[in-house]
């Protein structure tokens, strides 16, 4: 059975199993055909979803226009395996099924941050009047955050930046050691489990959550919705709590492709570690999330340094990519690359 012929009952499943983004947070910009593009359908599947219940506004030359993360949230739970974001998970995620060795050993990377100023860049679009389409004439000033080569096990191969932010993106060649470590502080572990518990228990989601939700972390806890910045900034912020010394980290996850993504650092005994409570969860429930079940992995999360992880320049987890000076949406990060470092 074809992708286009599975994909419309699929999607209209996917309805109910996440929480839409609040209607006075929502951006409803995004086009049918865009979304087809990252749902893997056709625009009349993706009409269906509007007339299933899909929060959308009506344009009246564009037809309904969705929220982008309401339209990724569909592509994370209609279990075909095809959409952009079950494929983005899957293939970042596939590093965490190798063995633990391959994990903390040092690797070099070459890294590009050149984020995307269109959705018509990333998943296409074809309306001259879609927000999200190449034909814009004002398109955004990009600034984005440079690596953090001041953090454990950061190491910078080419010079350094003198800016927090930088104009348009850049190139970095970056060494990453990860380490091993657990935490052991009770306190610690029971501030873990606070977060990771629900998650496992499906007392909350896993899903894409919006910028300006993730702002507000423990409005996304109450609403039930959790990505990996808004379950690291709720477990640094009861660690400090508990008088610990941690923040939320914000970098990139290096592999085919870069990505954003988000943990938390708590120092223990004079040494900082790590804790990844998505990381955690997505290794644990494997199979239903389109990865590679790792115990192993999930164990480790809580306390290790990873060798694909680049932490950034930023206080609490920031986000990373801003146009015209306001956070960057979700599909800019399909600007960011990453690669082996190549020796000269």
């Amino acid at each position: 059975m074809s992708v286009e012929t599975a994909a419309p009952d699929a999607l209209v499943r996917a309805l109910g199993r996440f929480t839409t983004v609040p209607a006075d947070l929502a951006r409803y910009e995004t086009s049918a055909h865009t979304a087809a593009q990252a749902l893997r359908a056709t625009p009349e599947q993706v009409l269906q979803l509007a007339g299933a219940g899909l929060p959308h506004r009506d344009d009246p030359e564009l037809g309904p226009l969705f929220d982008y993360d309401d339209v990724m949230n569909v592509g994370m739970f209609c279990g075909t395996g095809q959409t952009v974001p079950e494929l983005g998970l899957r293939f970042l995620m596939r590093f965490a099924g190798s063995s633990g060795h391959s994990w903390f050993e040092p690797r070099e990377w070459e890294v590009g941050v050149h984020p995307a100023r269109t959705a018509g860049s990333v998943v296409g679009s074809g309306s001259a009047g879609d927000s999200g389409s190449a034909a814009r004439a004002d398109l955004p000033a990009v600034t984005a955050r440079v690596p953090d080569f001041a953090a454990p096990g950061v190491t910078g191969l080419s010079p350094a930046f003198d800016a927090p932010l930088l104009a348009g993106g850049y190139r970095a060649e970056v060494r990453l050691d990860g380490a091993r470590h657990e935490v052991r502080d009770r306190r610690i572990l029971a501030a873990w489990d606070d977060v990771v518990g629900p998650l496992t228990a499906r007392e909350v989601v896993y899903q894409t959550v919006p910028e300006v939700l993730r702002a507000d972390h423990d409005r996304a806890w109450r609403l039930g919705v959790v990505d990996c910045i808004v379950a690291s900034r709720l477990l640094a912020q009861r660690l400090r709590a508990e008088g610990f010394e941690a923040r939320a980290r914000r970098g990139y996850l290096l592999g085919l492709f870069g990505s954003d993504h988000a943990w938390c650092e708590v120092v223990e005994d004079g040494v900082a570690k790590s804790l990844d409570p998505v990381f955690a969860f997505v290794a644990t429930v494997g199979d239903e999330r389109g990865v590679k079940e790792s115990p192993e992995f999930a164990a480790a999360c809580r306390g290790s340094r990873f060798n694909r992880l680049l932490p950034c320049v930023t206080d609490d987890a920031e986000p990373l990519v801003y146009f015209d000076g306001e956070p960057a949406p979700y599909w800019a990060m399909a600007g960011v690359s990453a690669r082996p470092r190549r020796t000269p």
